[in-house]
């Protein structure tokens, strides 16, 4: 959660503009993301699927990928983000907010875990 955003601007508007590349830059951190981040304005930022990833590397960043579009799913479950909000922009934060630490709470301590991104499935190399 960096903070919410104005409708209608891309994630990958929002990576460059609002200071999430910089952050992993000047932590030498670096995140997975989908091939829409793919090429050398990200390569020292973002890490992407690409045909020169041995198996269990696609693997790991499929998974990791699917993993983030199923919290995706929890959060949209709830109507405050599934529909117009028509209140001030920091009572969107707050409600924002506890919705994911709901959703924490859903995979942490009840029975809908997320699945593990890192399996030995993923970790074997058949090719």
């Amino acid at each position: 959660m960096n903070r919410p955003f104005p409708a209608g601007r891309s994630d990958l508007r929002i990576f460059k503009e609002d200071e999430l590349k910089a952050i992993l830059s000047s932590t030498g951190k670096m995140c997975i993301a989908d091939g829409g981040y793919a090429g050398k304005e990200y390569v020292n930022q973002c890490s992407t699927p690409n045909t020169h990833d041995r198996r269990p590397a696609r693997r790991f960043k499929s998974r990791a990928l699917k993993r983030h579009e199923k919290f995706n799913g929890l959060i949209k479950s709830f109507h405050s983000v599934e529909c117009q909000f028509r209140h001030p922009l920091e009572r969107f934060k707050l409600i924002f907010e506890a919705i994911c630490v709901i959703c924490q709470y859903q995979i942490l301590e009840t029975d809908k875990p997320l699945y593990d991104v890192l399996v030995k499935d993923v970790l074997r190399d058949d090719d």
